[in-house]
């Protein structure tokens, strides 16, 4: 038996994935820009060069520009290689931290403790993610807090079993109790 699954919840919200677009493009075209302006500038300062020397290399114009050509290539590649290291440790940090936090609190849930809720910062991707953790937590520490209280219930009535005259009330009690928690395990869908 296969099942189809689509993913109906985004966990990285639109507005972060937007952002990061933009920055992307933005540091694409302000690289481009950087990278011309570079250019333009030693390209300038060479020609003047060559113009004030009263002579004239017998070197084509590319051959003349070529050494500028090559170390403005080089800066705006260094440049931009340090903006995207700096952009992919700023989202590996945002995306990072949140997804630690998730997994210790997970690993906490699933040693049975869920007293505390996933608290994580307004503007951490994975928010929505950790708000329907918190909501199975509280629904599920609400369905044991259920079957300990008839669990507890039905030690009681069990205890007082042997002295009391009204044996079948009694049996009855342990009877709904017993069907209450067997009701409260049926909503796991085990």
């Amino acid at each position: 038996m296969t099942r189809e699954y689509k993913r109906k919840t985004y966990y990285i919200k639109n507005s972060a994935q937007s952002k990061f677009i933009f920055r992307f493009v933005a540091i694409s075209i302000l690289g481009g820009i950087l990278a011309v302006c570079t250019f333009n500038y030693l390209a300038y300062k060479k020609i003047d060069t060559v113009l004030y020397s009263m002579r004239m290399p017998k070197i084509s114009p590319g051959g003349l520009l070529w050494s500028e050509m090559i170390y403005t290539n080089i800066f705006v590649i260094i440049f931009i290689l340090l903006v995207f290291i700096l952009t992919a440790g700023n989202l590996y940090n945002k995306i990072h931290g949140p997804l630690k936090k998730l997994t210790n609190d997970i690993k906490r849930m699933k040693s049975g403790d869920f007293s505390k809720d996933i608290a994580l910062r307004q503007k951490d991707e994975f928010q929505d993610f950790a708000d329907a953790l918190n909501r199975m937590s509280y629904k599920l520490n609400g369905q044991f807090t259920t079957i300990e209280n008839a669990a507890d219930k039905i030690v009681s009535t069990a205890e007082q079993i042997p002295s009391s005259k009204d044996r079948q009330i009694q049996l009855d009690e342990i009877s709904n109790e017993t069907t209450q928690i067997t009701q409260t395990l049926q909503s796991f869908k085990i």
